[in-house]
């Protein structure tokens, strides 16, 4: 007798058949010449089944998305564990997020392949930077009346930021610059917050890429990854602030 549980299961799995199926056609199909039939035919399923999941061919390709959005927010997390200080944790998360939506070929390529209308950018949840505030500011840490704003703006600066670098309108320099600017706007003195902008970050795994993705997009080498230096500690940031306030 068949259960809940192994139908439910059985429907993910042919969904993500679906899925993937999409995601391989992309990368090796024009995504105009990409039909339902082509992705049930590859995902080995009829195509009615299709209709069981998505209405569309573009919900499929925004499914594709959704999972690689989410293969990012589970790197992102495995970044975020072992930090326990709010200003490391913000400068970490963003310069992570930054690097990731310029440096991951895979989304990149696949948002320019699959011919979806709209922006679509590697970001952080946006609740997620709401909690970090918020946690920063309850302990101290940071100087911030409405935590609710200072996340917007937040927010809405590292998203014009990203797309201003992908643009070729700001140089990858604005990174670091644009997280160390949001430090001191959290209240983080000049000195520390350019420290930690400076501190080699965590070390993460390498951005995924695709021999098909290099004839049509080729951004800037990614740099090396290498964990030489320890993440600044929280004692050097204290001796920092008060080598600042003896000044």
């Amino acid at each position: 007798m068949t259960t809940d549980i192994e139908v439910v299961s059985k429907k993910q799995k042919t969904r993500q058949r679906l899925v993937e199926a999409a995601k391989a056609l992309v990368f090796s199909v024009q995504h105009e010449k990409i039909s339902i039939h082509d992705i049930t035919s590859k995902a080995d399923v009829g195509l009615g089944t299709f209709y069981n999941y998505f209405d569309t061919k573009q919900a499929v390709f925004e499914a594709v998305l959704d999972d690689m959005r989410s293969d990012f927010q589970a790197r992102l997390m495995d970044v975020r564990k072992p930090l326990k200080d709010p200003a490391t944790m913000i400068s970490v998360t963003l310069q992570y997020c930054f690097r990731e939506a310029q440096d991951n070929d895979e989304w990149r390529a696949f948002v320019a392949y699959c011919g979806l209308q709209g922006e679509y950018l590697l970001l952080q949840d946006e609740s997620q930077c709401f909690d970090d505030i918020k946690i920063g500011a309850q302990g101290g840490r940071f100087k911030v009346d409405d935590v609710n704003f200072c996340s917007s703006l937040i927010i809405g600066m590292v998203r014009h930021v990203t797309r201003e670098i992908a643009q070729g309108r700001l140089t990858r320099s604005a990174m670091s610059e644009t997280t160390r600017y949001i430090l001191r706007m959290l209240g983080i003195p000049d000195l520390v917050a350019k420290a930690l902008t400076q501190s080699p970050l965590p070390p993460i795994a390498a951005p995924k890429r695709n021999p098909l993705q290099a004839a049509l997009i080729t951004p800037e080498e990614t740099p090396t990854l290498t964990p030489a230096k320890p993440y600044l500690s929280l004692e050097k940031m204290r001796l920092l602030e008060v080598k600042r306030k003896s000044v």
